[in-house]
């Protein structure tokens, strides 16, 4: 059997302690600021989110997905200049920002296909095939894209190696998904229960994707019109840096044994 070199058993313990030992607390944002057009709402009554631009938007972002508690809502209908919520967690930079355009029509429309084609397969269980490009088109002419541009955001965690986001959105999306859909050619009814969240932008450890999500559960918060009961909780896994450069290392010790065999 082969032997470990010492800097293969690092990473090896790096790579544990990245799962199971010092990083398997739950860090929560810290340091939190927003810069741009923002809109606070905060639980000041069981149950009851109000606007209070007075709130700290710490007790606002400390809470889970188990009790999310207020959010804080990023611009408004992707307007411009962006709104940016930055912090840290674990001591790493996170920005969570809210979205253009811009953002949608990237890379040849990258974003507003997969939302549209991942909201459409959500809802209805089929894949939107050939119909993508009449619905790109109604998503932009009636600026339905807005509409899901301006997160609201009610906690970001770092548990173990997966950053957390909650959104704050309707439980019962379909009235919402509905509008969406809303003059499509054909469109089917939205199924009662649908859910959709909207989108956050995020940056951590220099690497930014677009994170949304199909699935909520029951907030136990809403504001006077209904929004906010449900809580779309979206994550990606983010290894710690130190773990990937050890990695980054191993793979560089194993070629050059190769190199000198």
């Amino acid at each position: 059997m082969a032997k470990f070199s010492k800097l293969s058993a690092m990473i090896l313990v790096a790579l544990a302690a990245g799962s199971t030992g010092a990083n398997a607390a739950v860090y929560s944002i810290s340091g939190a600021t927003v810069t741009g057009l923002n809109t606070q709402y905060a639980e000041n009554t069981p149950g009851v989110l109000t606007v209070d631009a007075s709130a700290s938007l710490a007790s606002i972002l400390a809470g889970s997905a188990a009790a999310p508690g207020g959010n804080v809502e990023l611009n408004k209908y992707a307007g411009t200049p962006v709104t940016t919520l930055t912090g840290t967690l674990n001591g790493n930079a996170v920005t969570l920002s809210s979205l253009t355009l811009a953002d949608w029509t990237a890379n040849s429309n990258a974003l507003a296909d997969a939302y549209i084609s991942s909201a459409w397969t959500a809802a209805y269980g089929t894949s939107i095939g050939a119909l993508l490009p009449t619905a790109r088109t109604l998503f932009f002419s009636t600026n339905a894209y807005q509409r899901v541009s301006d997160p609201n955001i009610s906690y970001v965690l770092l548990d173990n190696s997966d950053l957390k986001v909650g959104l704050a959105g309707f439980l019962d999306a379909s009235t919402f998904l509905g509008s969406l859909v809303a003059g499509y050619p054909g469109a089917p009814a939205v199924p009662k229960d649908a859910q959709a969240s909207e989108v956050v932008k995020v940056t951590y450890n220099g690497v930014t994707t677009y994170m949304y999500g199909f699935n909520a559960t029951a907030s136990n918060v809403a504001s006077a019109d209904g929004s906010f009961s449900g809580n779309y909780e979206v994550s990606r896994n983010v290894p710690e840096p130190g773990v990937l450069s050890l990695l980054g290392l191993g793979l560089a010790g194993a070629y050059l044994r190769r190199r000198n065999a």
